[in-house]
């Protein structure tokens, strides 16, 4: 027997939830909730401790309450995810926290301690903007993202990358260093890096000038701007 698209209907022992009925979507949410809750309370699973505080902040908008599970599951479990985040809502003062560049600050270090890229990563960011740091610190900064990067954080192989490209105080231009982190940048889906590997073929800064791996790296970072644009207008379409 066949149904209308988007109906709730029996497959495989299970039901498939009818996303146009606000009663079936409460309901499929609640359970949802629930799941996550007996999976960071009853059943000790750190990662849905942390999936009930991204529930609370994406799906409740409750960020007070994602706030609570973020910090419990950071400094009672050390879970490395949970502390970048509560460090993330320091920064901004979210969730009723106190605004702390400072405490965001231990947070990120205590995540980048744990080799949580994305903790490393900020903690360059505030390095090189002066945030929470007596001053400003390129080299300091390097060293941060160098630490991301191993990691596999694409935006700290970028930076990287272009701290080498530019050439800032304290770290001296090298286009061998700036064409290596660009490139792994971009291996990992960073338009920008594939954007920098392009023109550093464009310009010759990459050694000899070499215009179908100019265009090949430009090409790709001009696909990765169209997926970023349909990804956003889904985004909007959706909300």
């Amino acid at each position: 027997m066949s149904t209308e698209a988007g109906s709730s209907q029996a497959k495989g022992g299970s039901f498939v939830t009818d996303w146009k009925n606000e009663k079936e979507v409460e309901k499929y949410l609640g359970n949802l909730e629930t799941e996550f809750g007996f999976q960071c309370y009853h059943e000790k699973l750190y990662d849905g401790c942390h999936r009930l505080a991204n529930f609370y902040e994406q799906i409740k908008k409750d960020y007070p309450a994602a706030a609570k599970v973020l910090k419990s599951n950071c400094e009672y479990n050390n879970f490395a995810e949970s502390c970048f985040k509560l460090g993330t809502y320091h920064l901004v003062g979210r969730g009723q926290v106190e605004k702390s560049p400072q405490e965001a600050f231990k947070l990120f270090t205590r995540s980048c301690d744990m080799k949580f890229g994305s903790g490393c990563h900020n903690l360059g960011l505030m390095h090189q903007s002066g945030v929470a740091v007596e001053k400003k610190d390129f080299p300091k900064a390097a060293e941060f993202y160098k630490t991301g990067c191993e990691l596999n954080n694409p935006d700290s192989c970028f930076r990287l990358g272009t701290l080498y490209l530019q050439g800032v105080d304290g770290i001296a231009r090298d286009f061998g260093k700036a064409l290596e982190y660009s490139l792994k940048s971009c291996e990992m889906g960073h338009m920008l890096g594939c954007a920098n590997v392009g023109h550093m073929y464009h310009t010759g800064d990459a050694g000899e000038k070499n215009a179908e791996l100019a265009e090949k790296y430009k090409t790709m970072a001009k696909q990765m701007q169209t997926e970023v644009k349909k990804i956003r207008k889904q985004i909007k379409f959706g909300e």
